[in-house]
């Protein structure tokens, strides 16, 4: 089996694709989420309690449902990369990136060699692809993405994208703002979104893929205008509590509650 990956395929293209995040690490979520017509599904391991075999069901819902499976991870750290990576995840956003040494570590963590360091010992890949396969296209296959959330990583934004082996850079407004003293996303700022605008420029023009999460369908559009390729609209937790919030004011409204 031929190991493919059709988002990344799709963006190196210069095409956009859209997706969400699985927050709750429940498989039967992620694969409402792709039978919801998303091309990618990104679990959160970094803010969420999810575990390695929690993810691995997950992966293995959003791929059955024909969505690209991809894991924010924990931290910038080869054994966290190397486990979801062989438990079947076939992009990784890495997070809170500050300098290029981080994205050399990214690099070393995620490709195989002569690219990187990434041990080999099967995982559930090897039953999924068939060892030689995966071996034979994996650092092809495998999007790796950096997080620019931080000052540091903005001042260092071209040596970031010059590393060999990063595939694009996923921009995080919400931890920027924060970092930056910033009024977070929801609240108007134009400072923070020239910033956003011009981070998506400086990633294309190195000739990576820009990504960036975004909290509806016309904000999502709004980001792809300014030069965003992968965009997610918000997450599985978050469209059951915008639904329920709806439900019970309405009920609320009409004097039940």
């Amino acid at each position: 089996m031929e190991l493919r990956n059709p988002v990344k395929d799709k963006l190196l293209r210069g095409e956009s694709s859209i997706g969400s995040w699985c927050l709750s690490g429940q498989p039967l979520a992620a694969e409402a989420l792709a039978g919801a017509g998303f091309e990618w599904i990104s679990t959160d391991i970094e803010h969420f309690p999810i575990d390695v075999s929690a993810a691995a069901d997950c992966f293995r819902a959003a791929h059955g449902m024909g969505a690209v499976p991809f894991a924010r991870l924990p931290a910038c750290d080869p054994i966290w990369i190397k486990r979801f990576l062989d438990a079947g995840a076939m992009g990784v956003i890495i997070p809170l990136i500050r300098s290029a040494d981080d994205a050399r570590r990214v690099v070393e963590g995620s490709r195989f060699p002569s690219m990187g360091r990434r041990p080999w010992g099967g995982g559930r890949v090897m039953f999924l692809y068939g060892r030689d396969a995966y071996l034979a296209g994996a650092n092809d296959a495998i999007c790796v993405l950096v997080q620019i959330e931080t000052p540091e990583a903005v001042e260092d934004l071209d040596a970031i994208c010059a590393v060999e082996g990063i595939d694009g850079c996923f921009v995080g407004p919400n931890d920027l703002s924060l970092a930056m003293g910033l009024p977070l996303p929801g609240t108007p700022h134009a400072g923070r979104e020239q910033l956003v605008r011009s981070l998506a420029e400086r990633i294309r023009a190195a000739g990576k893929i820009a990504g960036t999460v975004s909290a509806s369908p016309a904000e999502a559009a709004q980001r792809i205008e300014e030069g965003y390729q992968m965009v997610s609209i918000l997450g599985d937790l978050i469209y059951v509590r915008t639904g329920a919030a709806g439900a019970v004011a309405e009920m609320a409204g009409r004097g039940i509650m």
